[in-house]
């Protein structure tokens, strides 16, 4: 009876963990977001000086929009299918790139490399105000 509850826990662990981190893979990847609201994707590569630099501006922005706008992270590097096909939907050549989408998901603007905190507000408000 012990050998079976030490292989089934053998077996099972691991399909456990393989199960939790494929679905936050998948959350990235399938561009999870509230359809009620619009969504700004965000696509970067951790080895890109501008990416770090718009992520920390973000990061100072993000809390003013909570519940008014998704902001969705991904990194353009991971070799998720959802990641890559979307990358090839949005024509993302470079990174940074700012996608915003309506409450729809169709694309309503598109900026690519480093924009000003003040800029960002901007971009911002237009798409929460259409």
């Amino acid at each position: 009876m012990k050998n079976i509850i030490s292989i089934l826990l053998i077996l099972i662990i691991p399909v456990g963990v393989y199960l939790i981190m494929s679905a936050n893979s998948k959350m990235s990847g399938a561009m999870a977001r509230d359809n009620n609201k619009p969504s700004l994707l965000i696509f970067t590569s951790s080895m890109c000086l501008d990416c770090k630099k718009i992520k920390s501006v973000i990061k100072e922005v993000e809390g003013d929009y909570t519940g008014k706008i998704n902001f969705i992270q991904i990194n353009a590097l991971e070799k998720n299918r959802k990641v890559q096909e979307n990358i090839k939907k949005y024509h993302v050549v470079l990174v940074p790139t700012l996608i915003f989408l309506d409450n729809n998901g169709n694309q309503t603007n598109k900026i690519e490399g480093f924009i000003p905190k003040e800029e960002l507000i901007g971009e911002l408000e237009e798409a929460i105000n259409g």
